[in-house]
């Protein structure tokens, strides 16, 4: 069994940290106020997309100004916060489930560069096979990085499960009628998933556990 995890909400917490970084932005770019919320919301999607659907009709070199001083500020912001926080239970279901034997792999809406910093900062690359970013594919909620993870793993569609916090996640994986599985701690809630009927909401990382074998004997 593949089993594909988002990464902002699902592993890490960074909302704090995205949404600062994301009103920094706006303000740089002296564009109209949007709440923490609703910028909380678009977490998972890609920078352009981010920017569309906060301002729609926008011009592609306005997303582009966006993305570029998102980023700077990310970083900067990275800087001061230090280490990354992940959510309770997920490192040692991570170890937990390789050492079982799955295989694990990662669909973000995160830059190549930004998941590869987090990544080698704790030494956590041995942990995923194959790593998708949103600049590499399609923005979320398109499949094209499940599908491309499929692809290169080999992996029917069948035997691959994606865990997420958003409904980006879950309807990716509800169009190509993969297993999902969602978490309830990230930055959507248990009413907006629903409509994609995951398999299970979990509260803590380790409850998946429980749920894939549920899956694996159905």
């Amino acid at each position: 069994m593949l089993i594909i995890f988002d990464w902002d909400g699902t592993i890490v917490d960074s909302r704090g940290h995205i949404v600062k970084a994301m009103q920094m932005a706006i303000n740089e770019l002296n564009w109209p106020s949007r709440s923490d919320d609703q910028c909380a919301q678009m977490i998972g999607l890609g920078l352009t997309q981010t920017a569309l659907s906060l301002y729609p009709g926008i011009s592609s070199q306005d997303c582009d100004r966006f993305a570029k001083s998102y980023s700077a500020f990310f970083v900067e912001l990275k800087s001061k916060v230090g280490g990354t926080a992940y959510f309770p239970t997920v490192l040692d279901t991570l170890k937990v489930l390789t050492d079982a034997g799955y295989q694990l792999a990662i669909a973000t809406g995160k830059s190549r560069r930004g998941l590869n910093q987090a990544l080698e900062q704790d030494d956590l690359h041995k942990y995923f096979m194959i790593t998708k970013t949103a600049d590499e594919a399609f923005s979320k909620p398109n499949p094209t990085m499940l599908t491309e993870i499929l692809d290169e793993t080999n992996t029917i569609v069948s035997e691959a499960i994606m865990v997420g916090d958003t409904t980006y996640d879950m309807q990716m994986a509800h169009s190509i009628g993969m297993h999902r599985i969602a978490v309830t701690y990230g930055m959507h809630s248990i009413d907006q998933m629903s409509p994609y009927s995951p398999f299970a909401f979990i509260d803590r990382m380790s409850d998946i556990i429980s749920c894939i074998n549920l899956i694996e004997k159905s």
